[in-house]
């Protein structure tokens, strides 16, 4: 995980120090930036914090502002990109008396850690998501919670809205679960998808985008896929992106369920790889060729690659160690520079946490 703290002031610069410390304890990569008239040691510098937010807001996963929250708002607003794609953002104000959830509350996770950053600092956790505030299932939360994409983010308000207003909402899984199932959704089967008593709107969870149970949907799939990459040195990330979609594509495979990215430690700073899963905002997995060569199955050696890294096969071997022993469900496929192959993980248990809550109590 990658996050930024920016500060404008003294103060500010202080409390950035205090939280940035704190966060790399927690072994998270984090760098604190202060305005340069007030600069602290141990805190990069910047001048001109739309050009800071040029290179930070697709790279990071939060963002924390310690300043005036107009200030915060007008310097991510050119960068925001949608639900799925944004960063958590946060501002606090340089006294630490409140924390604002400013961007991307459930998917991004900034809710969760306004309160962190709350406990940390003493300052109040501001919240306003609606559904946290009325103990409402949040669809989008849970999906995070669960490691799950949101195929179609315009449906999460079409399922909160309903909830909000004491509607019921439908809900289908074709991943097994645990936990109450909240009271505001009823449970569905693909067998009653004709059942005129189903709600309007519901949730369903398949790796498959075509299960249209209900009138409106809101689809949820696992990120369940590592996607193994070789590469010439020195490869674009045009032509990594360009080969992976066509991949995807002709095997019938969404890009939101990949998971993470892998390949051999000599890829480690390639930088194509490396903006390609910034790009889509998953880690880069890298394994050593020992590492690599140890990996039970049979796989599609080359000599060449073999003389050339130290193992016969790079795509397929790193995709099933990062799956952790998945299936692999494209072979190694090439193309300008390129190897690609992609392995589907078992997708563990869905968990309801018990967090709904009826009329504000529990």
């Amino acid at each position: 995980m990658k996050a930024a703290v920016i500060s404008f002031t003294g103060k500010g610069g202080r409390w950035n120090r205090v939280i940035t410390d704190r966060l790399r304890s927690e072994d998270i990569c984090c760098t604190g930036y202060g305005f340069y008239k007030y600069g602290e040691e141990g805190l990069e510098p910047f001048s001109h914090v739309r050009e800071l937010m040029e290179s930070l807001f697709s790279s990071c996963d939060l963002l924390l502002f310690i300043g005036a929250a107009g200030i915060a708002v007008r310097a991510v607003a050119p960068f925001i990109r949608g639900k799925a794609q944004d960063p958590a953002v946060l501002v606090m104000d340089e006294c630490a008396h409140h924390v604002i959830s400013l961007l991307s509350g459930h998917l991004g996770g900034a809710n969760e850690w306004c309160r962190r950053i709350a406990l940390l600092t003493g300052a109040e956790p501001v919240i306003t998501t609606a559904t946290d505030l009325n103990g409402i299932f949040a669809v989008d939360l849970f999906a995070r919670e669960n490691c799950l994409a949101v195929r179609n983010t315009e449906a999460i308000r079409e399922v909160s809205g309903r909830l909000l207003h004491g509607e019921k909402a439908g809900f289908y899984s074709e991943i097994p679960w645990e936990g109450e199932l909240p009271s505001s959704l009823i449970l569905f089967s693909e067998k009653e998808k004709e059942d005129a008593r189903k709600p309007e709107c519901g949730i369903v969870i398949s790796a498959d985008a075509d299960k249209q149970i209900f009138p409106i949907t809101c689809f949820l799939s696992p990120r369940d896929l590592t996607v193994g990459i070789g590469s010439r040195k020195g490869i674009a990330r045009e032509e990594i992106t360009h080969c992976l979609n066509r991949v995807l594509e002709e095997n019938g495979l969404w890009e939101g369920r990949i998971a993470r990215l892998a390949s051999v430690s000599l890829k480690r700073e390639e930088p194509g790889i490396q903006e390609e899963a910034l790009a889509r905002r998953v880690p880069f997995l890298t394994y050593t060729p020992e590492e690599l060569e140890r990996v039970p199955g049979t796989f599609h050696g080359s000599s060449f690659v073999e003389k050339t890294v130290g193992v016969d096969n790079v795509c397929e071997r790193a995709a099933v160690l990062g799956s952790g022993g998945g299936e692999l469900l494209v072979g190694k496929r090439a193309g300008s520079g390129v190897t690609i192959a992609i392995v589907r993980q078992e997708v563990p248990t869905l968990h309801f946490a018990d967090t709904e809550k009826e009329n504000g109590q529990l």
